[in-house]
This record gives C-alpha cells, structure tokens and sequence, in this order.
C-alpha cells in the first residue's frame, strides 16, 4: 500500500493500482483537510487549540475522532467509540512512523520517501495483516505528516485558521 502526493495538497492511498481514498489539505501547511473516499465518505478535520496540538475528525459535522500530541512527540488518535491508537517516530531521526494499538502492538508503519525533484513526501505503508480501517490508515499520513512538518517548521509563526 502506498500514500503518493500527487500534488502539494493532495495524498491519494493504493494498493495493488487501485485507489482507496485521499487526504486532500486545504492549503500547503498541513493543517486543515478533508479525507475522501471512492464511495463519496467526507470526513473533515480540524486542528483546535492555541498550539493547534489537536485536531477534531468530524463527518457530518459530527466529531467521530480526535488527534492530540502528546508530551512525547506523540499522536493519539483517539475514536469517540473508545479505540485508541498511538502514532509514534521510530528510528534516531523518526524516518519511520508505526500506529500501534493500547497493547502497544504495531499495527501499521509508514515509511516517508522524500521525492527531490518534486519536492514532497511519498509513504511506503506496510502492515501485518490486511487493515480494516482505511480511515486509520490516512488519519496516520495525517499525522505523519503533522509530524514531519512540526520537525522541519513548516507551519511555525503562521495562522492556519483561514
């Protein structure tokens, strides 16, 4: 399975050739975003917060998850059904980003590839058997994403809220 920006915005998810779904940002900070499914599922999500340390994942304008950074660099995905995931950076350089469930089993990796003539960020995703949730799956890249820009200083000194 693979993320691919197939522009500055956009994430589209494939496996096997067939696409499954898109992470599509509202501008190029990595904040705001929508994520879009071949089945025309609309989720949005939002960061809150002075920091905007946290975002709120809503369909329907009703809040369905939320993503919050943790003290550890950390992103908890949280499920308002209860299920709780953690986004963590593996490696000396978080060139790797694992979700794992509460009982600190790994259940999917992303592994960012940076694309220099494009300038952006494509994602190998491997897993130990077949994910069930394909909005997991992006609501990592998400979080990835939110990460690597956190590292570099993408968004710093800048208002995301238009």
């Amino acid at each position: 399975m693979e993320a691919n920006s197939i522009d500055k915005k956009t994430f589209q998810l494939v496996e096997n050739g067939k696409p499954l779904g898109e992470l599509i940002y509202e501008n190029i900070f990595f904040s705001k975003a929508e994520i879009r499914f071949e089945d025309s599922e609309i989720y949005q999500i939002n960061p809150v917060g002075f920091f905007k340390t946290s975002s709120i994942v809503s369909k329907n304008g009703k809040e369905i998850a939320n993503l919050k950074m943790n003290w550890r660099g950390q992103i908890v995905i949280s499920f308002l059904e209860g299920e709780e995931f953690v986004l963590k950076g593996k490696g000396i350089f978080h060139d790797k980003y694992t979700i794992e469930n509460n009982d600190k089993k790994k259940l999917i990796q992303f592994d960012p590839k940076f694309n220099w003539k494009k300038f952006r960020y494509n994602y190998s995703i491997t897993f130990n058997k077949n994910p069930q949730d394909i909005l997991l799956t992006l609501l990592g890249v998400y979080a990835s994403n939110y990460i690597i820009s956190s590292m570099s200083g993408v968004g710093s000194g800048i208002d995301n809220n238009s």
